[in-house]
């Protein structure tokens, strides 16, 4: 697919909302059902990121507002505890992006699944797993693996598990209609191996999506729908994979893809830098698109990177299945 068309540059300098179109284009065309069944893991993953490279890099150039919706739909995002109900349980696979919402298809076809709905939800603001638990759970910024223990969810009658890893295991029992959230490391977890500086981790992780799978959806009783979402995704610098244009602004993060400044630091002017989203009262700064940080250490060699305002890291899985009757 190539995005340097007039079509695209249209819609992206219209004054309608552009957000909804880039979703359909993400969803029907780059991580699409068809690529991933007929191209090799590998290609597939850098076809697609390939596309939204183009297309983010166009973005910075001819529509930066774009992110200022991007930014509103995260903002404006529901909270996640009132989906969990007595019908319906939900499972976060900790990082998962669009380039799974395919997989999730296919594992749900292979083991007797209907597929309710596929679109997206967004991450939180920033893009991190305990934002996400702060906005949209608990209003707590506190590791998901507490989540069992919380008070916050006991009250609400919800049951939490968490798995380390794509291999842990929980009896899962709903004697009352119980309420239950799922939420897994995996992929997250991955991310932190040393593979995770080859664009074969994609492929790699795929492998264990099987008994991710079987640990997670397959023990939630029948009866229940599943909502299949993550708390962020995660964006690919492979070689010519971050943007060509020259900047700086990752000096002011510290090399990471966020900061929140402390009272005592001065907040980055937006006027002055565009390539960082900036929310004043939060006191907090985003980098927008695929400006490539560099952070210290070993995660400095690692090509999966999450925390910014990039259509992969924002932009992540809401799949809803129900088992076959």
């Amino acid at each position: 697919m190539d995005p340097l068309n007039k079509d695209l540059l249209a819609k992206l300098t219209q004054t309608a909302p552009r957000l909804p179109w880039v979703v359909d284009w993400l969803l029907d065309g780059v991580w699409s059902v068809d690529r991933f069944e007929s191209m090799p893991a590998e290609d597939y993953l850098t076809a697609g990121e390939r596309d939204v490279h183009g297309l983010e890099e166009i973005i910075a150039v001819a529509a930066d507002r774009f992110y200022d919706e991007l930014a509103a739909a995260a903002a404006q995002a529901k909270p996640l505890a009132p989906v969990i109900t007595s019908d319906t349980a939900v499972v976060v696979f900790d990082g998962t992006s669009l380039r799974e919402i395919p997989l999730f298809l296919q594992k749900a076809a292979e083991t007797g699944y209907r597929v309710i709905d596929r679109r997206t939800s967004v991450a939180a603001l920033p893009s991190s797993t305990t934002a996400f638990v702060e906005q949209r759970l608990i209003g707590k910024p506190v590791a998901p693996k507490t989540l069992p223990q919380r008070k916050e969810l006991k009250d609400l009658a919800i049951r939490a598990f968490y798995f380390d890893d794509a291999i842990s295991t929980h009896q899962i029992h709903c004697p009352n209609g119980d309420k239950v959230l799922l939420w897994s490391a995996f992929p997250d977890v991955t991310y932190q191996d040393s593979d995770a500086r080859f664009a074969r981790h994609f492929a790699d992780m795929q492998k264990l999506y099987d008994t991710a799978w079987k640990n997670t959806v397959m023990q939630i009783p029948r009866g229940k729908r599943i909502v299949l979402t993550s708390d962020h995704g995660y964006i690919f610098f492979g070689a010519g994979f971050d943007s060509t244009r020259p900047s700086d602004v990752c000096d002011f993060l510290d090399q990471d893809r966020f900061k929140v400044f402390g009272d005592e630091e001065k907040v980055p002017d937006p006027a002055l830098h565009s390539e960082l989203q900036v929310f004043p009262d939060r006191r907090l700064a985003m980098v927008r698109g695929r400006i490539k940080n560099k952070p210290r250490g070993p995660a400095g060699g690692k090509i999966y990177r999450h925390g910014g305002l990039s259509l992969m890291e924002m932009l992540v899985p809401w799949v809803v299945i129900e088992k076959e009757r």
